[in-house]
Order: C-alpha cells, then structure tokens, then sequence
C-alpha cells in the first residue's frame, strides 16, 4: 500500500465526493483507511476482469468498481 493511505482512494475518486462525504473519509482512523485502502486497492485489481459485467452500457462508461 501506498505511504499516502488516502491514495488508494483519491485514485478511486474521493475527490469528486462531495465535501461532506470526503469529510467522513478524511476522518478515518488509521486502520480503517488501512481497510478501506485495501478493499479499494483489491477491487482495482480485479477491475479488467469484472468491468463489463458492472458497466452500464447506458451510463456513459462510468465504473462501479469504487468505494467513494
């Protein structure tokens, strides 16, 4: 994991949260952004290979694969 353990999330978005939203990320304790860095870093990893099935072909392209 990255030493920035907002990163695996800022990469998912958690910038285009809105504020409130990424408030409540931003407030994590150290070990639930260790969790939730690495439940977003797993579900990158399995993006190529899940990405068709959670892709609405409607939605513009637009990945479900996020936890924010």
């Amino acid at each position: 994991m990255s030493k920035d353990p907002l990163a695996p999330l800022n990469a998912a978005g958690l910038q285009r949260l809105p504020e409130p939203m990424r408030a409540v990320f931003e407030d994590l304790s150290p070990e639930e952004l260790r969790v939730a860095g690495a439940i977003q870093e797993r579900l990158n990893a399995v993006a190529p290979d899940v990405e068709g099935q959670t892709t609405d072909p409607g939605s513009g392209g637009n990945n479900n694969n996020c936890l924010c």
